[in-house]
């Protein structure tokens, strides 16, 4: 199962590439198809790659690193990224958070909040550790479980990298923004403050706790 998730993700991180790459009139997403496209394997682990020192690194070489744990200490909390773009200057630096979802229906017109929330909690994590994230997107690829798993059935994944039922959404990451949604998941967690009842039912629907185990569900 694992193997079949990597090749689903490397499949919809190449239609993620052309994607952005076709996008000519944003220069910055643009610049992100460049540095996705350039962008080799790390050989090394994330936790090596912030740790060493610059004159290893190639400059302005761009890395990509896959299923890497990140940790925060300052805000507790543990979590794995799909993908991340970093390279080396004075410091590492943060290029992108890329996070692939694969909705059983229907392709969001926008990145939806939780899913932007998520990779800037990544990004978070990465900050607090030393890199710079001041120029650092979040981008979500939204690729259909069908069209996903069609694709494994083909002998060649090269059409499958030609696929347009993706979608790909480019966020700026933005420390502030994410810090206050964390403080006020924070007084729940830690400080016992009573959550407020979700006005979205989708957000029920999604969450782990919405068959009865929570107070607070609207379904």
């Amino acid at each position: 199962m694992d193997m079949v998730n990597s090749l689903i993700m490397m499949i919809v991180f190449f239609i993620g590439v052309l994607l952005l790459l076709s996008l000519q009139p944003k220069t910055t997403m643009m610049t992100l198809g460049m540095k996705m496209r350039r962008a080799k394997s790390a050989q090394e682990s994330l936790a090596e790659f912030i740790k060493t020192k610059k004159n290893r690194w190639g400059i302005k070489q761009y890395y990509i690193f896959s299923e890497e744990n990140v940790r925060s200490l300052g805000h507790r909390f543990v979590g794995r990224f799909d993908s991340a773009i970093l390279h080396w200057e004075d410091s590492p630096v943060l290029d992108a958070i890329i996070e692939y979802k694969f909705p059983v229906k229907h392709i969001p017109k926008i990145a939806r909040p939780e899913d932007v929330f998520q990779s800037g909690l990544y990004a978070l994590a990465l900050l607090e550790s030393g890199v710079s994230c001041s120029s650092a997107k979040l981008v979500t690829i939204y690729c259909p479980q069908e069209i996903a798993m069609s694709c494994l059935d083909r002998k060649s994944t090269r059409d499958c990298w030609r696929c347009g039922s993706a979608s790909v959404k480019v966020t700026r990451f933005k420390p502030k923004s994410v810090l206050k949604k964390l403080q006020r998941l924070d007084e729940v967690w830690y400080n016992g403050r009573v959550p407020n009842p979700t006005q979205e039912p989708h957000n029920c629907r999604v969450c782990p706790y919405s068959n009865g185990r929570c107070n607070y569900s609207l379904i």
